[in-house]
């Protein structure tokens, strides 16, 4: 991904899991709130598995992005990647966690300012806002999202399958932070994703950039890098046909390429 955003001269906000930089975390401890709904016999063999392996690597990822040769923004993805919007999320939980995740990447030599709830679960703004964030990421606007539960699935399908127009965007001003609604979703290819072309993907991401340059707004595209895992060859070259119009565009002079925190510098302005 890192090498596509060079090769193209894209700069793209990461969001980063806070614990995940820890050297070795007491987990029952650190990581009790977002544990906290796992059923203890889960619970116990995660914790068990955490303890015996050698996956937590944080800090190799975060130097790659800090390393890149086109600079990245390095944002929060919480601390513990608690779900904020959760009814038993308490206030003084999730300002702990705006705060414990900036004071992580500071250990870093980071001062994040953008912040992507997990799960988009979106709550405590004040709280966010208190702790120092500047912007978060909002939902994205859904023409089927007012439907049914159940509906909303066969829609999400059809809106996949058919490449329809993703939304584009405008900041908003909530309070002292500047909400920047989401556009579309670069799918994964695990479960029924898989039977979605790759082609559909990169169709619906071109009609996305095409209707940010003509209404002039925003086209936010957002995925985890594990979604690429699901089949790397494939969405890495949806990607790249991505950027490839990306780089043309912004060379016409029709496009501008921003992370979160530019385009708080620009409204601002």
């Amino acid at each position: 991904i890192i090498k596509l955003l060079e090769k193209y001269e894209i700069s793209a906000t990461w969001a980063v899991v806070g614990s995940l930089l820890l050297d070795r975390p007491n987990f029952n401890d650190e990581l009790s709130d977002a544990l906290r709904n796992l059923r203890s016999d889960v619970r116990n063999r995660y914790l068990k598995l955490l303890e015996q392996e050698s996956i937590w690597s944080g800090k190799d990822i975060l130097k790659k992005i800090q390393s890149a040769s086109i600079p990245q923004e390095i944002g929060s993805h919480s601390f513990s990647h608690l779900i904020i919007g959760d009814k038993k999320v308490s206030r003084e939980q999730a300002s702990n966690e705006f705060i414990n995740s900036i004071r992580i990447l500071k250990q870093h030599g980071v001062v994040p300012e953008s912040f992507i709830f997990p799960r988009n679960s979106i709550n405590y703004l004040d709280e966010l806002a208190e702790a120092g964030f500047k912007s978060y990421r909002g939902v994205e606007p859904s023409w089927y999202a007012n439907l049914p539960s159940k509906i909303r699935k066969v829609c999400h399908i059809i809106d996949q399958l058919l490449a329809i127009t993703p939304p584009v965007v405008l900041p908003s001003r909530n309070g002292d932070l500047l909400n920047i609604p989401a556009s579309m979703l670069y799918l994964p290819m695990n479960g029924f994703r898989r039977f979605i072309p790759l082609r559909s993907r990169i169709n619906k991401a071109l009609k996305g950039i095409q209707k940010a340059i003509k209404e002039k707004k925003i086209f936010h595209l957002w995925f985890h890098p594990f979604n690429i895992a699901t089949n790397q060859e494939k969405l890495l070259r949806g990607l790249e046909e991505i950027f490839i119009k990306v780089y043309e565009e912004r060379n016409k002079g029709n496009l501008d390429v921003m992370t979160m925190k530019q385009i708080v510098a620009k409204v601002k302005i």
